[in-house]
Formats: C-alpha cells, sequence, structure tokens
C-alpha cells in the first residue's frame, strides 16, 4: 500500500513523485465523490419535475425493458467481474449469505428502474433547459452550471478536512474552503443573501468537522463529518425559518434569508451533501489522502 510515509521513505525520485501524486488523486477522487453527491438531489429534482410533465405509456415501457436487461444481464456480469477482480488481487472474496431468487430478482429490478428513471429525468433536466436557453449546447451548459454550483463548497471543504493533517496544506486549503461560498457566489451571480445564507452554515459545518474528529486514514472520518452536516443543517434551516419569520413582522428591516423555493433547494442541497460523506469510500480503504 502507498502512503505518505512510503513516498517520503527512500527510493528513486519518480516513485516517490509517483506515491504523492496518487495521494493527491485520492484526496481529489473523496472530494469530488462528496461533491457530486451533494449537487445530485437538486439535479434529480429538476429532472423529475421535467420528467412528470411529459410522462407517456411509452416511456414507462422503455423504462421496464431497460430495467430489465440491466437486471438480468448488466448487473449480474457487473458482479462476477467484481468477483474475478477480487479474487486475482487476493482480496478476501464477496461473503453475503444467499438470498432467494425471487428477491434477487426484485432487488436487481428495482434499483435498474430507479437507475433508469434518474437518467430519463437528467435527460429531461437537459432537454428542457435546452429549449430554454436555445439548443443542446445550452442545456448542457445549464447542467454544468448547476452541477458545479453546488457541488463547489462541499468539494472545498472536504479538501479542507482531507489537507487539515498536511503542514503545508491545511492552510490553504482551510482558507479556499472557507472563501469557498463567496467564490461560488461570484461565479454564479448568488445574490449577497444568498452567499450569507450559504457561507454561514458551511462555515459551521467546516469548523465543526476539524474537531472531534479522528485524522486520515480512520475509517470514520467521513461518517463523523457526515453527522455534523446532519446537525448542522437541521439547527441552521430552523433558525433561517425563525429570522424570517420575526422579519414577516417588521423585524431586520423585513430581510428575508429564504422564500419557498430556495429554502427547499437547501434542504437538498444539505441533504445531499450528507448522504455523500456517507456514500464516499474512505481514504483509509486505500491510501492516506494527503
Amino acid at each position: 500500500m502507498i502512503t505518505p510515509s512510503n513516498a517520503r521513505a527512500g527510493g528513486p525520485a519518480w516513485r516517490r513523485l509517483g506515491a504523492a501524486s496518487l495521494c493527491v488523486l485520492s484526496a481529489l477522487i473523496c472530494a469530488l465523490w462528496v461533491a457530486v453527491c451533494a449537487a445530485a438531489p437538486e439535479f434529480i429534482w429538476q429532472g423529475l419535475k421535467a420528467t412528470l410533465h411529459h410522462l407517456s405509456r411509452e416511456d414507462i415501457i422503455a423504462a421496464l425493458l431497460v430495467g430489465l436487461m440491466l437486471a438480468c444481464f448488466v448487473e449480474p456480469a457487473t458482479e462476477r467481474v467484481r468477483d474475478v477482480l477480487l479474487g486475482a488481487s487476493g482480496a478476501p472474496a464477496h461473503t453475503a449469505r444467499p438470498r432467494s431468487l425471487l428477491f434477487t430478482a426484485g432487488l436487481s429490478l428495482t434499483f435498474a428502474l430507479a437507475s433508469v428513471s434518474l437518467h430519463h429525468a437528467m435527460t429531461a433536466f437537459l432537454s428542457t433547459h435546452g429549449s430554454a436557453s436555445g439548443g443542446e449546447g445550452g442545456a448542457l451548459v445549464a447542467g454544468i452550471r448547476l452541477a458545479v454550483a453546488w457541488a463547489f463548497v462541499p468539494f472545498a471543504v472536504t479538501l479542507a478536512w482531507l489537507g487539515a493533517g498536511h503542514r503545508r496544506l491545511a492552510v490553504p486549503l482551510g482558507i479556499l474552503g472557507i472563501a469557498s461560498p463567496g467564490i461560488a457566489g461570484w461565479l454564479f451571480g448568488w445574490s449577497a443573501l444568498s452567499i450569507v445564507a450559504t457561507a454561514l452554515p458551511c462555515l459551521c459545518i467546516q469548523a465543526l468537522g476539524y474537531r472531534g474528529a479522528p485524522a486520515p486514514p480512520a475509517r470514520t472520518m467521513f461518517p463523523r463529518r457526515a453527522g455534523v452536516v446532519a446537525v448542522v443543517a437541521p439547527v441552521w434551516l430552523a433558525a433561517a425559518l425563525l429570522f424570517d419569520a420575526a422579519a414577516s413582522q417588521g423585524w431586520f428591516a423585513g430581510i428575508t434569508l429564504y422564500d419557498a423555493h430556495l429554502f427547499w433547494m437547501d434542504v437538498r442541497f444539505y441533504l445531499g451533501w450528507m448522504l455523500g460523506l456517507v456514500f464516499a469510500p474512505s481514504p483509509a480503504d486505500t491510501d492516506h489522502p494527503l
């Protein structure tokens, strides 16, 4: 296993450089994994709304057919390839308890149909924005902008956490995490209130993520930080609702942080961020990231 201690140890310079590059790449992949999950719920939600407005019998039959192909062919083939690769690498084989044929087929078909439905939802999102922005290129730009806007802050904060134990990277990555709401707001034209409403809870999440959590490569580093998001986000959203309720009565110069649309957008954002930290592979599963 390649770790920073291997990279710092003796040996050819190219080997140390390769080890360091793999560590950095591991950190980037982990951060990107979390960021994509943070962006996914809003992307899927927008697509599902577009899909439900144009749902037809042909769409349902097509999804069922593709789902059957995925459940009966693609998913079993993927499992067999994974088992072969694990066996060749000497990793412990998959020893899950055998399930009934009905359960296995039903579970595979359910996940396959869910995957197909999400694909159709995202396709519908791009199609809707394409017609609104004048073509396929406009749809692609809209999709990329949405994904990057939602993923930027979790990506930067996750990198800050991963770099906390590295003396040369801890400060610059920490500053990037702190500044990420402002940078995202500047890049994507957010209002000043939207930047503030993003910065306050995200700064708390980043700060609390440094505390009480084991340093990499502990396998609990991401799940514990998922717990931080799961606590800070509801507290912030509840406080924001109270603030807006007071503002509606004439307090705080009538300034409100959220309307209903923006509030539920942030609910989906924090839910995706939390799930990303749950789903993302721990750096301990491969190498120490930094």
